[in-house]
């Protein structure tokens, strides 16, 4: 395949603040699709649909694909598409954005896709409640770096490098490598009896709030649930002044990456 080629025939030009860089690798497609364990029984999501050389892959194992391209210009590469393909030429933002911190299904339940770069962090946070199956992304290789210091991601994710690909396999060849990625979404800390990170969850979800109120109000919820106890709010305080939390953190929202982690280490 050359992407070059088809672009150039087709008269488009690659926008680099679009964030249009192409895969010009058949290889590291069909990886991606064994990568996702997709079957017939599967609705996926696809950003960024571009020329379309994944979409129809996907397309061939699955039983639907809702596929989105902002930029109307690649219409002739993905005028053609399979009858088991619903495009839209907008940006995906309105449609996948969960409105609201608490746990929802939506039409699709994996992603597979080649994602814009400046989508990727909003696209991350939409993803921390949402019920999914598997999402594979193929992100910038440094972006793998920010989900594991991010103290959101890293309280409802697990990121399993796949596969580094080098950038060359694009066209236009971009600044750095990327990688396959299997966002693995952590289990449920309520089963699995975690309060750090039940409580890590707990202060995003409720990222409005002081953390010192967030951290009572999931004590008492947590132990209630697990364990049916009662946990008075005056019991909670003293459970959270007994961990140390420095005060500036506990008195303010949820601001900073270093409460999240804090709260992963004292609260096991």
């Amino acid at each position: 395949m050359d992407i070059q080629l088809q672009l150039k025939e087709k008269g488009i030009k690659p926008d680099f603040l679009k964030d249009q860089f192409f895969l010009n690798d058949r290889n590291i497609v069909e990886k991606m699709i064994s990568f996702a364990d997709l079957n017939k029984n599967d609705t996926v999501l696809e950003i960024g649909a571009g020329t379309g050389i994944l979409t129809r892959e996907i397309a061939k194992k699955t039983k639907k694909v809702i596929a989105f391209e902002i930029d109307k210009e690649f219409t002739p590469f993905l005028n053609e598409m399979p009858g088991n393909v619903e495009l839209h030429f907008e940006d995906a933002w309105e449609y996948v954005k969960l409105h609201g911190k608490f746990k929802k299904k939506r039409k699709y339940n994996k992603v597979v896709s080649n994602l814009p770069f400046s989508f990727c962090e909003k696209f991350l946070h939409n993803l921390t409640f949402l019920i999914y199956d598997k999402v594979i992304l193929l992100v910038p290789l440094k972006f793998v770096k920010t989900i594991e210091s991010n103290g959101i991601f890293s309280s409802f994710f697990v990121c399993d490098l796949k596969e580094i690909v080098d950038r060359k396999k694009f066209y236009p060849v971009p600044r750095t490598n990327s990688a396959i990625i299997n966002l693995i979404k952590l289990p449920n800390p309520l089963k699995e009896k975690k309060l750090g990170t039940y409580l890590r969850q707990y202060i995003y979800q409720h990222e409005d709030q002081k953390v010192k109120n967030s951290l009572r109000e999931g004590i008492i919820n947590f132990n209630k649930i697990v364990y049916g106890k009662k946990v008075t709010k005056k019991e909670a305080k003293k459970i959270i002044d007994s961990v140390g939390i420095p005060k500036d953190l506990l008195e303010n929202q949820p601001n900073e990456n270093s409460i999240y982690f804090s709260v992963g280490s004292l609260f096991l």
